[in-house]
């Protein structure tokens, strides 16, 4: 009698311990996926492509357990918005053969409703193959919030950002991924200065990183020599390049403006990478550069096909014809070199940090 109480109550106990666990694990499946709630789950099925999203995460994931050393090699890209151009400008990203890259946005022309899920669609067909053999982050611009005539504003920006997480496997525009001794810092289309929770979020990013190298890129510009209206592109320290300065941010890449600009404000170097292959726009606001600065665009007091790149020594060199780039950017330690190349691989800036 006694021997069977004795043998109920070890079964009793051996469920209990069983159903533990089992609950055990799911929190701790639960809080893994808290944790890095940007990302959808690796067997989701893109509703636009009809197979997996172009999600970074599992490259990089597969870079942290294949890197030998702390080197870091990423590019830098965008506002291609469907030019048939892209395909030169991939053709050197992969020549250069970085682990991964991240874009400053414009990769559409229109994101919003059926149009984006089209345009979308074709960049599949342009970019596919390099979205899978390079982890690509990208970030959100005003053409990817940009749809039909037909539909409002606030319309066109909700199926954007669908269409771009459906089609990245990103959740949330606003993100943050960490990779060696560097933080990366994706920023809406949407000024953070208007959202007191996503300033407050940025901070709290930053302070995150503290000891690493911190990157942000986003679409808008904070400074610019091309042809952005001030009401766009303030050219003046605002609440956000304050925090950058105070944190001790390395670098800031934007799009948007389609020129090509690196200057440094307040510690803190900022460059326009814009030149994946849509029209590259007129220098209207030379004026606001400070000596050193390097830029390139179109010359906006000549013929209206002439181009100029001013380098850091004050020389300029006139061009006939536009040229479309990327950004290559090397970490070796603390040290930090960055180059401005053309599709034919021709280096036009290069600057270490």
């Amino acid at each position: 009698m006694n021997i069977n109480i004795n043998n109920n109550i070890m079964k009793l106990k051996l469920i209990l311990a069983f159903v533990l666990l089992i609950a055990l694990n799911s929190c701790k499946k639960e809080n893994k996926k808290s944790n890095d709630d940007t990302i959808v789950n690796a067997d989701e099925i893109s509703t636009i492509t009809n197979k997996a999203p172009y999600n970074p995460k599992p490259g990089m994931e597969k870079l942290k357990s294949e890197s030998k050393n702390d080197n870091i090699h990423f590019l830098v890209f965008g506002d291609s918005k469907g030019s048939d151009q892209l395909p030169s400008v991939l053709k050197i990203a992969d020549a250069l053969n970085p682990q991964f890259c991240i874009t400053t946005a414009d990769l559409v022309n229109k994101g919003g409703g059926d149009i984006g899920i089209e345009l979308y669609q074709e960049l599949d067909k342009t970019a596919g193959w390099f979205f899978r053999k390079y982890p690509t982050w990208p970030s959100l611009g005003n053409h990817e919030v940009s749809g039909p005539k037909t539909s409002t504003r606030e319309k066109n920006y909700e199926s954007g950002v669908a269409n771009f997480g459906d089609f990245f496997g990103l959740k949330n525009p606003l993100y943050s991924f960490t990779y060696k001794n560097a933080k990366f810092i994706a920023l809406d289309w949407i000024k953070v200065s208007e959202s007191q929770e996503k300033l407050a979020w940025l901070e709290n990013e930053l302070k995150e990183a503290a000891g690493k190298h911190i990157f942000i890129f986003k679409h808008r510009p904070y400074y610019t020599v091309g042809h952005k209206s001030y009401d766009d592109v303030e050219g003046k320290p605002t609440v956000v390049t304050d925090l950058f300065s105070k944190y001790k941010v390395t670098a800031v890449f934007s799009g948007h403006d389609h020129i090509y600009y690196r200057t440094k404000r307040d510690g803190v170097i900022y460059m326009v990478s814009a030149g994946a292959g849509a029209t590259i726009y007129d220098l209207k606001r030379e004026g606001d550069a400070l000596p050193g600065d390097v830029y390139y665009g179109r010359t906006p007091d000549m013929d209206s096909e002439k181009f100029k790149f001013h380098a850091a020594t004050g020389e300029d060199t006139n061009l006939d014809a536009p040229m479309f780039y990327v950004v290559s950017v090397k970490i070796e330690n603390d040290k930090v070199s960055f180059e401005m190349i053309d599709t034919d691989g021709k280096t036009w800036d290069q600057f270490t940090f």
